[in-house]
């Protein structure tokens, strides 16, 4: 098997993190990734915003959840992925994106999971200019990424009876 292939088939959501920071040239090609996914007719009406300070992500967990837990399980790093108001393809183009830097952040050993408590959250929508919130634009999507802590989690058993094949 191919070594894309074995990384589509591998990628997992994980959910514990170490507090060791991920390479910038690692950040670097997740965005990247992340950049050149698929979008509606080509717009790219997105914008990917990657905190990397601890003050920053603990202020915005305070602001999502409060004191109690984190809403990225504490990664050190985090993706906002936001989308021009009145983007046709917000939903669609959130996920080619967050998607593809999934699987780069694989891709490059690091785990992901992508995180869904700030998007449609008309409560703060206003309250995220201080994180890097273009005006005009809403967070989609999150991704929380870093360096695994402990082991990789192991494949899961797929759902069956989800494949149909028509022959002619």
């Amino acid at each position: 098997m191919n070594t894309i292939m074995e990384s589509l088939l591998s990628r997992r959501s994980v959910r514990s993190f170490t507090d060791e920071q991920i390479k910038e040239e690692d950040l670097l090609l997740i965005l990247e990734a992340g950049r050149l996914a698929p979008n509606g007719k080509n717009q790219e009406t997105w914008h990917f915003t990657a905190l990397q300070d601890p003050q920053k992500l603990r202020a915005l967990d305070t602001l999502v959840v409060g004191t109690n837990g984190s809403f990225f399980y504490h990664a050190p790093t985090l993706i906002l992925v936001s989308i021009q108001l009145g983007s046709a393809y917000e939903k669609e183009d959130t996920a080619c994106a967050l998607t593809n830097m999934m699987q780069a952040a694989r891709a490059l050993g690091l785990g992901s999971v992508w995180c869904n408590r700030i998007n449609n959250n008309h409560d703060i929508d206003t309250q995220l200019s201080d994180y890097g919130i273009p005006d005009g634009y809403r967070v989609t999507g999150t991704l929380a990424v870093g360096h695994v802590k402990g082991d990789y989690p192991a494949m899961r058993k797929p759902k069956e009876g989800t494949i149909t094949i028509i022959r002619a």
